[in-house]
């Protein structure tokens, strides 16, 4: 019987029902894991708050979720709540991964700082890790940076997986794309994005963390001078907004067309991607983002930032997104002002977009899981 212990910084909620949930696109990666592990087992941890629309109930008995102490966030008090929780939080951990023939660790996280030492004592348990950051990015914070020193040099002695497409010289480092649909989700998303209409006013999305590092600030500076709105009918913007007055100011000016929403489930989410014609993500830095494909399947045409791991599937040689120079307001508002321009290339950019997407299916995702770690 093979079994796993999964350990994580997903944060999990109690739902009104008193059920455990947990952040969607981690727990739908999760329970596809039950096609490989017969019980799985995963460490993360509990808030008290109440659970925002992006979360979802494990969809398996065969996993078991395992609550630990939330650590982290900004300030001097949350960051000395990492060393006061520790003690407590090792001592699930070990006890959870004493039971298990498997060991699976996401990082980068603060959790990383004593789990990957952790892990390096267990010299006879098959273990490996995702890296699911930019593995290339240089500006990262010291913990970070730690944590890829350690993965890099192997010290934990298993395979890791970075997202996207990357440059590993090192055996041990392996590229994966970031799974995030079914192949018959693919399938059937297809069938709606066929039959998108780009003969009108045309409509963007945004879906992220409403935040510096995401792009966001430069992207509402962008759409508030755009040089001719006429052509657009609105900008989506769906995420988590950490109190920011400026961006709710500007998020209900209608004048400008966007909307705001918040956090939303799979089913509306869905519904944002089937009604927008783009997909805009002016990253600073990413892994590879799995609202790329959701969106790419239902024939939003990508508009992304000139990053390595990104531009390893939507690049303009495949004639299937467009390419930020920059990701500057003046960069992210040139780029859009010129798409008035190339309205007789969206047709065809919108369909080569929803090509090659089975990449990303989990059933792709799990068999190399099984052919290039499992199985090894």
């Amino acid at each position: 019987m093979r079994s796993l212990a999964i350990i994580s910084h997903t944060p999990h909620y109690y739902n009104m029902e008193g059920k455990v949930v947990g952040f969607e696109p981690t727990l739908r990666e999760i329970n596809h894991y039950t096609q490989i592990f017969d019980v799985i087992f995963h460490i993360a941890p509990l808030y008290q708050s109440d659970p925002h629309k992006a979360t979802m109930p494990y969809m398996s008995n065969n996993i078991i979720f395992v609550p630990i102490k939330p650590t982290g966030g900004k300030g001097i008090i949350k960051k000395f709540g990492i060393l006061f929780y520790m003690p407590y939080n090792l001592y699930k951990i070990i006890k959870c991964i004493q039971k298990v023939e498997w060991i699976h660790f996401r990082a980068p996280t603060n959790l990383g700082l004593y789990v990957l030492p952790l892990l390096s004592m267990y010299k006879n348990k098959k273990k490996w890790i995702k890296y699911a950051g930019n593995w290339m990015k240089k500006d990262i914070p010291l913990s970070y940076s730690i944590q890829r020193w350690w993965l890099k040099k192997n010290i934990q002695n298993s395979p890791v997986t970075m997202n996207g497409i990357q440059d590993n010289p090192e055996s041990h480092l392996l590229s994966f794309n970031n799974p995030c649909l079914t192949e018959k989700e693919i399938k059937l998303n297809k069938k709606f994005g066929l039959r998108k209409k780009i003969n009108d006013k045309l409509t963007f999305c945004f879906v992220g963390r409403l935040e510096k590092s995401k792009g966001f600030p430069a992207l509402l500076d962008a759409f508030c001078n755009l040089s001719d709105k006429s052509w657009i009918n609105k900008l989506h913007c769906v995420g988590e907004m950490t109190g920011n007055n400026y961006f709710k100011e500007l998020l209900s000016d209608n004048n400008i067309s966007i909307q705001y929403h918040g956090m939303l489930n799979r089913k509306e989410l869905n519904k944002i991607y089937m009604g927008s014609h783009f997909i805009i993500l002016p990253s600073l830095s990413e892994g590879f983002p799995k609202v790329l494909v959701e969106a790419s399947s239902f024939g939003c045409i990508p508009i992304v930032p000139p990053i390595k791991s990104i531009l390893s599937q939507f690049n303009e040689e495949k004639q299937n997104c467009i390419v930020l120079k920059n990701t500057t307001p003046l960069g992210i508002k040139e780029t859009i002002d010129s798409l008035r321009f190339r309205m007789n290339e969206f047709s065809e950019l919108s369909k080569n977009a929803m090509k090659g997407l089975n990449y990303f299916s989990y059933e792709s995702y799990y068999k190399r899981i099984l052919s290039e770690i499992i199985q090894n």
